[in-house]
């Protein structure tokens, strides 16, 4: 798995302050942000990364969600920016591809 940058700020990332969505296109790119310690009130995790096999799994405990965003977005290129809790920076990790499947939004990483 390629990371890319470690130790970003969503605001560089984002190139706004006070950025609140979990998403932004900047230059035909989707960059996403994502909190690995997420989860639902129902309890469910909603974000992960496999590092075993080289994928992250998006947006699962909400697939009709999942399902509108990326039929609106999918033609953008996708870029990546984890963090492990509210109170980490952003690690960019090498985005090779990214889909729909029955977790949710599914991405091949490099």
């Amino acid at each position: 798995m390629n990371i890319l940058q470690r130790g970003l700020k969503k605001e560089e990332i984002a190139q706004a302050k006070r950025y609140m969505r979990w998403y932004r296109v900047i230059d035909n790119e989707m960059r996403l942000f994502v909190n690995l310690g997420l989860v639902t009130d129902k309890g469910e995790i909603a974000n992960t990364i496999d590092y075993k096999n080289n994928k992250a799994y998006l947006c699962m405990a909400d697939l009709e969600y999942s399902k509108k965003f990326y039929n609106k977005n999918k033609h953008y290129k996708v870029r990546l920016y984890a963090k492990n809790d509210e109170k980490s920076l952003y690690d960019e990790y090498e985005v090779k591809d990214w889909f729909l499947s029955e977790k949710g939004l599914e991405l091949d990483l490099a």
